[in-house]
């Protein structure tokens, strides 16, 4: 048991088993190309490159994917370095839904995640932020979870003017685009999610 990590100091929860950031920045030499910052999970980071290949050469989806929960202290400054290697951005995607699981849905989560967009929507402005709706899970008490944080983001798109896109249809419309573990998206299921951000992002990918 790790007892000096900043989750067990603060509320008696270890970190996850497994902690990571996954950072990417697609052709970083290039600056004539729209950039698109997608800030989020594991989900983030295998819809990103599939994003980039379904843009056709409009766009590059660079990635900050990470494990960090919207109340570790290090997250919203991990994003800030990466930002400055990435130089510029036209859009910026975020979703954390499937981290952080030790906040309660309806008490805490909806505070932090609040608390990350006004850091986000300072750090990046005037750029458009977006929020990303987290992805359905096969675990239907843990989809519950993510259900309630979902009404949660739309609250404060809403109270900031700001976009949502829908992730979490798509695999509860069509649970086979899920792979076996439940929670990650076989191939044509990033496909899809992939064309759902495209989509959503027309108006600044031309």
């Amino acid at each position: 048991m790790n007892n000096s990590s900043y989750e067990y100091s603060l509320n008696r929860k270890n970190l996850e088993t497994y902690e990571w950031d996954n950072v990417w920045i697609e052709h970083a030499e290039k600056d004539d190309i729209t950039r698109v910052l997608y800030i989020g999970d594991s989900i983030s980071c295998g819809t990103r490159g599939v994003a980039t290949r379904q843009s056709a050469g409009k766009a590059y989806f660079d990635g900050f994917g990470t494990s960090k929960a919207v109340d570790n202290p290090y997250f919203c400054e991990s994003v800030r370095i990466f930002a400055k290697q990435e130089g510029y951005r036209s859009a910026v995607l975020f979703n954390n839904g499937l981290h952080g699981w030790h906040l309660d849905d309806e008490k805490e989560y909806p505070g932090y995640y609040e608390k990350t967009v006004v850091f986000f929507l300072d750090l990046f402005k005037p750029t458009p932020l977006f929020l990303v709706l987290t992805t359905s899970v096969a675990d239907k008490k843990q989809d519950l979870r993510v259900q309630k944080r979902n009404e949660a983001v739309k609250i404060i798109a809403g109270k900031y003017g700001l976009e949502t896109i829908d992730f979490y249809f798509p695999a509860a419309s069509d649970p086979s685009l899920l792979s076996g573990d439940g929670v990650h998206f076989t191939g044509n299921g990033y496909e899809i999610l992939a064309k759902t951000a495209i989509d959503a992002l027309k108006n600044i990918i031309m």
